[in-house]
């Protein structure tokens, strides 16, 4: 069984920010759509193309890694509905584009709530339960990793856990120095996100949901089967044929790509 799943928040569809990052990945994880790239054409020559590895995953944060399940998605959604029914919604406060190692440009919290953190352990610790071990090959893959990121990816799954977790909304593929310049074109291109991602845009920032997201097979593009909502005191949503499809959640919901006017001045860089 090559299936997986994984547990992301995703920023509401509905968003300017949902709209911008998954332009500039290039597809949406609700409906699977492609998007085309949220900017102008002359700034083609100085950003990357669509990024191949990350539009699989969609625009999200992880908050449990892609795994293989010992039991049905049916249970995953329940169990996902099981830990939000009783956590409240927080803000995760204003973001800021980052270059995270090794090298992939992301929007991450200038600080991070205590409820952010807490929340990851809960759903790492209950979601571990229902997994497979982590393959050998994976693990191989993650490397080079720190003595304790390999005993983390060991016991739940994956390296980056617990004391090693880092909230962040990946942007694209890790940029390389392919050729002579590219270092100021990646200067530029992170310049160019910021100009993007700032603002309104990136300042109200709301986790009141989770996402419940199938991998078909490996390479296949994540999509959202299900969504949990924060909301205590009320029963869990009905599972099975009577759960919420993620297809109510339909691609003519979601805004059109949110795309600021921009004229070459407002990035001297690019020239």
């Amino acid at each position: 069984m090559s299936e997986r799943f994984s547990v992301y928040h995703v920023p509401n569809p509905l968003t300017p920010l949902y709209a911008l990052g998954s332009a500039i990945l290039g597809r949406c994880v609700h409906s699977g759509d492609p998007l085309g790239p949220p900017w102008p054409k002359y700034f083609a020559p100085h950003i990357p193309d669509h990024p191949a590895r990350a539009s699989v995953y969609g625009f999200h944060a992880t908050m449990v890694a892609p795994f293989r399940s010992k039991v049905p998605a049916e249970t995953l959604a329940g169990t996902l509905d099981s830990v939000t029914l009783g956590t409240d919604a927080f803000d995760l406060g204003p973001l800021e584009v980052s270059l995270l190692e090794p090298g992939f440009p992301a929007l991450v919290p200038k600080r991070v709530p205590r409820a952010l953190t807490d929340l990851e352990e809960r759903l790492v610790k209950t979601f571990s339960a229902l997994s497979l071990p982590i393959e050998p090959d994976d693990l191989a893959r993650r490397e080079p990793l720190t003595v304790r990121q390999r005993a983390l990816a060991k016991k739940w799954g994956y390296p980056y856990v617990l004391d090693q977790f880092r909230y962040h909304l990946t942007l694209g593929d890790p940029l390389t120095e392919k050729e002579e310049g590219m270092g100021r074109d990646r200067l530029n291109y992170l310049d160019l996100l910021r100009s993007l991602l700032t603002g309104e845009v990136t300042s109200g920032l709301r986790l009141d949901s989770l996402c419940l997201c199938r991998q078909a097979s490996r390479g296949a593009p994540f999509r959202v089967i299900s969504v949990s909502g924060f909301r205590p005191g009320q029963e869990p949503r009905p599972q099975g044929d009577e759960a919420r499809p993620c297809d109510d959640i339909a691609p003519d919901r979601l805004e059109r790509p949110y795309a600021p006017e921009f004229s070459e001045a407002d990035l001297p860089g690019l020239k």
